[in-house]
């Protein structure tokens, strides 16, 4: 289970990989950390990035609609960027 879910939603698949990657470059710049897994980057629909304790979900809006993830967490407690920071 991880402690942080990070959801946001791509334009796009070229978007969604574009994120993903960024995701990945920063957080290896920032924290030496890369993920230790990472799926759907090539259909770009919804892609995985699994960094143990952070989990980072890129959705296209229809497949962030089709999963729900946010109602499958509604009660979790939402963390604002500058908590998290």
């Amino acid at each position: 289970m991880a402690d942080y879910f990070v959801i946001c939603t791509a334009t796009s698949s070229v978007n969604a990989r574009a994120i993903a990657d960024e995701v990945r470059k920063r957080l290896k710049e920032e924290t030496q950390r890369s993920p230790i897994g990472l799926e759907g980057r090539e259909e770009g629909w919804w892609v995985l990035l699994d960094f143990g304790d952070v989990i980072v979900h890129i959705f296209q809006s229809d497949a962030r609609q089709y999963y729900a993830i946010d109602e499958t967490w509604a009660d979790a407690q939402v963390v604002q960027e500058s908590e998290a920071a």
